[in-house]
């Protein structure tokens, strides 16, 4: 039996970004403490030793929440050591795909396969549009790669795009320019973070990046879309359905506990900063000024995370010693009453948001 804890890993292997993103932490909150900073291949092996890696490990999603994954020092040497150790767990690439010269991606077509997918996020139709929010972005680089990839790799490539006002009318000529460069797919998500759930932060009446409601998560999860634009589809093995059962095992276990936990399933990947602090999933570690949920608010730098970070971090300990803690036991505590409840956790995984439809749509995209 697959371990639930393990067999779905999110590493932010890079804390560095080439991009000004306006809704992005690095740019919220330029303290945050593992900006410019990443994880190296030694790291990585220490983490995912090989006898672990081939027989726990299923999915590992390589994704920035402050950073972006291909400006790591040694990307293609740690994306090479998991590939080569376990070719079937499903590498999950997401970045905005600048400035990176045509031999770089080359080298990466060669080293993926059928088990993986790269999203490029894109949300405009040139580079003026892209720049609208992806600031500082390179159109024609990104474009290179993702014409490399779509070409010479057996990898599944997306255009995934976030709807902002500037695009909520060009998404028809979005999804030609992804077709046009080969993708396989195209992702919309409709996110939150816009000032109709957030208007202290970005001014209910005056955000301008906002898109009509239509287009705006009614929860504090994002939503996506997912349009297949190939006639590939990708062989996720026991992925999905292992999940699937998982979940409704989890649903029916909790009775009425408030917390139905995305991590515990590995619907959320367990979550590995920059810095190396372990952490249940990326919404945890999310960094903000102060955060609202129900009666409940809490400081950024009196969240669980920061004020263990010590205890929860992979150079100092082992994984072994971090998930046998006390301390980590905390976690199942704050699932099961509303008074312990955390507030990250009841904003994302309340019971309320929890539903069969929304486990397939995720896993399945």
């Amino acid at each position: 039996m697959i371990n639930w804890q393990y067999y779905h890993w999110h590493l932010e292997i890079s804390g560095k970004c080439t991009l000004q993103c306006p809704r992005c932490p690095r740019t919220e909150l330029p303290d945050t403490p593992w900006i410019n900073k990443e994880l190296d291949l030694d790291f990585v092996k220490r983490l995912f030793p090989q006898n672990f890696l081939r027989s726990q490990v299923q999915r590992i999603t390589l994704c920035g929440d402050v950073g972006d994954p291909i400006y790591a020092s040694q990307f293609h040497d740690i994306v090479e050591y998991l590939k080569e150790t376990n070719p079937d767990v499903h590498l999950f690439i997401v970045t905005n795909g600048s400035y990176r010269k045509l031999a770089w991606w080359q080298r990466l077509a060669l080293t993926l396969n059928d088990r993986d997918t790269v999203n490029f996020s894109i949300d405009g139709y040139d580079q003026q549009t892209n720049n609208l929010y992806r600031r500082n972005s390179d159109w024609d680089s990104i474009m290179q790669g993702m014409q490399t990839m779509c070409r010479e790799s057996q990898a599944f490539i997306n255009w995934a795009t976030i709807v902002f006002s500037f695009n909520q009318d060009h998404l028809d000529l979005i999804e030609h320019l992804a077709r046009e460069q080969g993708c396989d797919g195209l992702q919309l998500t409709h996110s939150t973070k816009f000032g109709s759930k957030y208007g202290q932060a970005y001014q209910a009446e005056q955000d301008p990046l906002e898109p009509r409601p239509e287009f705006v998560s009614d929860t504090h999860r994002y939503h996506r879309i997912y349009k297949p634009l190939s006639h590939r589809r990708q062989d996720n093995g026991d992925y999905l359905a292992y999940n699937l059962a998982r979940y409704q095992d989890i649903i029916d276990s909790k009775g009425q506990d408030p917390i139905v936990p995305m991590c515990e399933i590995g619907n959320r990947g367990l979550y590995v900063s920059a810095d190396g602090v372990l952490h249940p999933c990326s919404w945890v570690s999310f960094p903000y000024t102060t955060l609202t949920h129900g009666t409940k608010t809490i400081k950024y730098q009196d969240s669980f995370h920061q004020r263990y970070r010590d205890r929860l971090n992979l150079h100092t300990r082992s994984l072994e010693e971090i998930t046998t803690d006390q301390l980590w036991s905390k976690l199942s505590c704050g699932w099961k009453d509303t008074e312990h409840t955390w507030v990250e956790c009841s904003q994302k995984c309340s019971r309320d948001l929890v539903n069969k439809e929304y486990a397939v749509q995720w896993l399945t995209n």
